[in-house]
């Protein structure tokens, strides 16, 4: 590394092979996969490393050799992007198709940020899920790590949204990551989860109504495809509205 790139820490599962980056982390903390696994490694990564940046990798992913080099790029040549605060790889299946269980979530009611982001080839975002995703530390010391009580289905989202809540984060498409295999989803955690998203302060006037025609229009999906799973789904839109924010 050179004194003019910041260091990086890695947020790897114990498989993940990352020596043939062509700009390799700094530092690597392995993610177990148990429970909190995700928000104690981040833990650890900003108590022992001190990194200005933190390299989410989700279990089952695989990074391309330059994919971190890519996600850095933007970073040089910053200009109007304001600093952002999270950078997201584009994460594809083995077909080379976008993985359509975990799309990014674009930003559509700042056209600056949205503008400034297309002049550079990037995608302006709102939220983002778990696969390739590079957070800088200001994130996690204003907004804390991923909470436990969404860990399951929905964690990324709810974390991410707030991160994303009042700073800038891009789609960078030039960094390719494939997901080899998704885990299935549970959808009543999943519905659940989401409505509780809906309902917390990581999204606020418009977005609200937003993120809740993007919820009916995912639910409606899943009813056509499994209509017998109706009464599950409105219980857990019921527990959804019961829980806390």
């Amino acid at each position: 590394m050179s004194s003019n790139e910041p260091a990086v820490c890695a947020i790897a599962p114990p498989a993940a092979d990352l020596a043939g980056q062509t700009r390799p982390p700094d530092d690597v903390v392995v993610n177990a996969g148990a429970a909190r696994g995700m928000a104690d490694a981040l833990s650890t990564a900003i108590a022992t490393h001190d990194p200005t940046w933190l390299w989410l990798l989700d279990d089952g992913v695989v990074p391309a050799p330059d994919a971190l080099e890519r996600l850095l790029e933007p970073l040089g040549n910053a200009g109007e992007l304001e600093n952002p605060v999270l950078l997201s790889s584009l994460v594809v299946g083995p077909d080379g198709r976008l993985d359509a269980q975990r799309l990014p979530w674009p930003r559509l009611l700042a056209r600056e940020l949205a503008m400034a982001g297309a002049e550079r080839h990037l995608a302006a975002l709102r939220a983002a899920c778990y696969g390739s995703l590079l957070v800088h530390r200001r994130g996690i010391e204003r907004h804390g790590v991923p909470r436990a009580d969404f860990v399951g289905e929905g964690e990324d989202l709810e974390w991410t949204g707030r991160i994303l809540r009042d700073e800038p984060g891009y789609l960078v498409p030039g960094s390719v990551a494939t997901r080899e295999h998704n885990t299935p989803l549970d959808l009543r955690t999943f519905t659940r989860n989401r409505v509780r998203i809906l309902r917390g302060d990581g999204w606020r006037g418009q977005e609200r109504a937003w993120f809740a025609f993007l919820l009916a229009q995912d639910v409606a999906q899943r009813l056509a495809a499994r209509p017998t799973s109706m009464p599950a789904l409105a219980r857990a839109i019921g527990s959804g509205l019961r829980a806390g924010s």
